[in-house]
């Protein structure tokens, strides 16, 4: 293929313009996303899983008191801030599926170790989601 100089100055300054929407980064969802998603499912057990992801995704220093995480792919997350959820309240989505869900509670820290409760279930979820359509926001709460 031959392509003339101007051509490809042309495609060169047009060409970032064309990129898809979902390949544009947004550091509110890149964030909701390392805070909540987890999908697949880490194979680490009990109360060792809530240890390992919450130091693994750097909400360990300080403890983070409660943080849940989806094990759901992403586009199922992002699918609530449309056709997979409904308005709840303020700016919230609630699930339509029910999703499975492992809930950290911190129990207490020992020497800059933090010993986190754990429990998995089934269960709605409620989310914040910015203008475009991305989920930003977990909403904690006991909502089932």
């Amino acid at each position: 293929i031959k392509i003339m100089p101007g051509r490809l100055v042309f495609l060169t300054l047009t060409l970032p313009w064309c990129t898809p929407l979902t390949l544009i980064q947004n550091p509110r969802h890149e964030k909701f996303l390392r805070q909540h998603n987890d999908f697949p499912r880490t194979k680490v057990l009990g109360q060792d899983y809530c240890e390992a992801m919450m130091a693994r995704r750097g909400m360990s220093r300080p403890c983070k008191g409660t943080n849940s995480f989806v094990h759901a792919p992403r586009n199922q997350l992002k699918d609530i801030c449309t056709w997979a959820g409904s308005h709840y309240r303020r700016a919230l989505r609630l699930s339509r599926a029910q999703l499975s869900v492992t809930t950290c509670k911190l129990q207490g820290a020992l020497r800059g170790q933090c010993h986190y409760w754990a429990h998995t279930g089934q269960r709605h979820i409620l989310i914040g989601c910015d203008p475009s359509g991305w989920p930003i926001h977990f909403e904690e709460s006991n909502f089932m």
